[in-house]
């Protein structure tokens, strides 16, 4: 009965392979005695001020159902929030959908704009899930190797693939700062880009999710040069070490984010009402915490940095996040996994192979410095001792 089953289910869906981090994580966590930089989680707790709000919520008996779109205190935080970091304009009644996660809001967009043949477009190395849920809908992803620009989207590349692809390009995926590189673009260069997509009838999904987590560089969005192509996603889970709670949020023009409300609304229904309150909490009286994280992870990122030099190895210099996208040693034949799995076994420091970010094999690996410094500064000398014990 199951085989029938199985045979009755979307067969992109059936193409569609796990996450190979969350796999990888769940295999080597196995080994004792690991010390494990590999799930892009906060080190932090969520803080105390958003913890009382959302307790506060269920003594006040605030436990009904929300609005679809999210409670409207959350949606006008939410909009106040973009105008004073970003000074991007969206309505809060009409522009902005309150999502589980950010990942609710890139699966809504893209499950909302792709079909069969549709041609999506994604600087590589990137997050997973794009390549799945276009793979599920039917789409063709379209990698675009950054890794000769410095791993950044160049406005000469990206005119190369629209006008090869033309009319079958739906989609443009940006991520920035980029998981896994860390990697973000200036003002000057988001601006050249928008002037590329102005041409061309595409649809920008641009994912904002570290946003806050930038160091020397000015954070724009895309939206404040190209609002009606735009579909901004971000979230309070990174910058406010909310994880857990589940809540995101997409914006965009009007017309696109009414009819976009409707697969939100027939796929989760609302989100919790306790977790929107604590949100509009954090995203209305957050912003200290928001610089005492970012300084915390810049000194964690320039600790992890200085110590890769010394050991020896080759990485991406990281603008934001909380990764390093770290090259495998030139003189190892093996794959990205092959080498993620000799860490884990002979250094007992976990990472994510790069195999995890493209089609084709990354010749990287990423660690996540989201962790105490205690367990960074074990897990480096463990990497220098067993560097040094390969080279003998």
């Amino acid at each position: 009965m199951e085989n029938e089953l199985l045979s009755l289910l979307n067969k992109n869906l059936l193409a569609v392979e796990s996450s190979l981090i969350r796999k990888f994580d769940d295999e080597i966590s196995k080994i004792p005695d690991i010390v494990k930089l590999t799930l892009g989680e906060p080190y932090f707790n969520t803080p105390d001020h958003i913890k009382v709000a959302g307790i506060k919520a269920i003594i006040d008996n605030q436990t009904h159902y929300a609005p679809n779109r999210g409670i409207a205190e959350l949606r006008e935080a939410i909009s106040e929030y973009l105008r004073r970091h970003y000074a991007v304009s969206y309505d809060p009644q009409e522009q902005i959908i309150v999502t589980n996660g950010a990942s609710e809001a890139i699966s809504t967009a893209m499950n909302s704009f792709l079909g069969e043949g549709d041609v999506v477009l994604c600087p590589s190395p990137a997050f997973g899930l794009y390549r799945n849920l276009a793979k599920i809908n039917g789409a063709k992803y379209i990698e675009v190797d950054t890794e000769d620009d410095k791993y950044k989207l160049t406005p000469e590349k990206l005119k190369t693939y629209l006008d090869e692809y033309q009319a079958a390009v739906k989609m443009l995926v940006l991520n920035y700062p980029n998981n896994p590189t860390g990697v973000s673009y200036s003002e000057n260069e988001i601006k050249k880009l928008a002037d590329v997509l102005e041409e061309y009838p595409v649809v920008v999904l641009s994912d904002e999710i570290y946003s806050e987590l930038v160091y020397k560089k000015k954070h724009v969005s895309i939206a404040s040069y190209l609002p009606e192509k735009t579909l901004l996603v971000n979230g309070v889970s990174k910058s406010y070490a909310m994880t857990g709670w589940r809540v995101g949020y997409l914006c965009g023009p009007k017309e696109i984010i009414t009819n976009l409300a409707k697969l939100h609304h027939a796929n989760v229904a609302t989100i919790g009402t306790i977790n929107m309150i604590a949100a509009a909490e954090g995203l209305s009286n957050g912003d200290a915490d928001i610089k005492m994280m970012r300084a915390e992870y810049e000194k964690k990122r320039d600790f992890v940095c200085k110590w890769l030099r010394k050991i020896g190895y080759s990485f991406i210099a990281a603008d934001g996040a909380f990764y390093i996208y770290i090259r495998l040693p030139l003189d190892f034949k093996g794959s990205s996994i092959d080498y993620a799995r000799i860490l884990a076994q002979s250094a007992h420091v976990a990472v994510i192979p790069g195999a995890a970010f493209a089609t084709q094999d990354q010749k990287y690996f990423r660690i996540s410095y989201a962790t105490s410094d205690d367990k960074l500064t074990e897990a480096m000398k463990r990497l220098e001792k067993f560097v040094k014990g390969r080279q003998k």
